[in-house]
């Protein structure tokens, strides 16, 4: 059995629904960032992904533990956030901003950088969920 906290059933359509999630990492010199990112989610972790050299590759490198926040597009009040560790998978990169591509656009391809960016999968195993309204 896991020991992987549960999403309510009450905030399940947050993370179904193509919504962004908000990420915080914690910068080298110790200061928080907030970037959106799309992501995915299994039903034990969660996914999202971004080009080597960013700030937030840069970030997670020295600290691989984040938060999320999906927020209801409907209700500012109502929201999951969640905070675990993160791997990190370079192997596994462009075909995970592929399904990230189709499910938030539609396109089965990303095209939004250079075809030969290097993307990193991200996988984020929950510690701590909370939710509100």
């Amino acid at each position: 059995m896991s020991n992987t906290p549960i999403i309510p059933s009450s905030h399940r359509d947050l993370v179904e629904r193509p919504l962004l999630a908000m990420l915080a990492t914690t910068l080298p010199d110790g200061t928080p960032q907030v970037t959106p990112v799309w992501f995915s989610y299994d039903g034990q972790h969660f996914y999202f992904n971004t080009a080597q050299g960013r700030l937030k590759a840069r970030a997670i490198e020295k600290t691989p533990y984040v938060a999320i926040l999906i927020m209801d597009p409907n209700n500012g009040f109502r929201y999951i956030q969640v905070r675990g560790s993160v791997t990190a998978n370079e192997a596994e990169g462009r075909a995970n901003i592929n399904e990230l591509c189709l499910r938030y656009t539609g396109s089965p391809v990303y095209k939004f950088g250079p075809p030969d960016e290097v993307r990193i999968k991200y996988t984020l195993t929950p510690e701590h969920i909370q939710v509100l309204g």
